[in-house]
């Protein structure tokens, strides 16, 4: 019996694009407490993880289709697999959309609470893609022996 993967993989992104949301508002409430790139390094991170995230988790899926589930669950891991991949998209487009405007505009606070409000939006999407995980596993069972 093999291990999982998405299960270890899919912290990540949740506690890296949470870091990143709150060590870039402490960047903009006191600048001289850190550097800029704070915020925009743990989004690269987070973005190499959500994209290992997602593909792990297809893997678990297509696992859990060949189980049977009942079609509520199903419904729900199609729910979960949809915000993943806004989750993983929406961190790919902003990680890259924010460096190259950090390199456009260097020292334009603007951009910092663009960056913030976006950070903060995908911190929600993270969430519910979380929850409706974790309803997956301790509702549901699925993943579980």
């Amino acid at each position: 019996m093999s291990l999982p993967l998405h299960p270890a993989i899919v912290h990540f992104p949740i506690a890296l694009i949470t870091a990143a949301l709150i060590l870039h508002g402490i960047q903009l409430w006191k600048p001289n407490w850190l550097g800029r790139v704070v915020g925009l390094w743990l989004m690269g991170l987070a973005t190499i993880f959500s994209i290992a995230a997602v593909l792990t988790g297809q893997k678990e899926a297509a696992k859990a289709g060949e189980i049977g589930y009942p079609t509520e669950t199903l419904i729900l891991m199609e729910r979960h697999e949809t915000i993943g991949n806004i989750v993983v998209w929406g961190s790919i487009v902003f990680f890259i959309g924010w460096v190259y405007l950090f390199f456009k505009y260097k020292n334009d606070i603007r951009l910092d609470r663009l960056a913030l409000a976006f950070l903060l939006l995908l911190f929600m999407i993270v969430t519910v893609s979380a929850y409706t995980g974790g309803q997956l596993v301790y509702i549901h069972g699925v993943g579980t022996p």
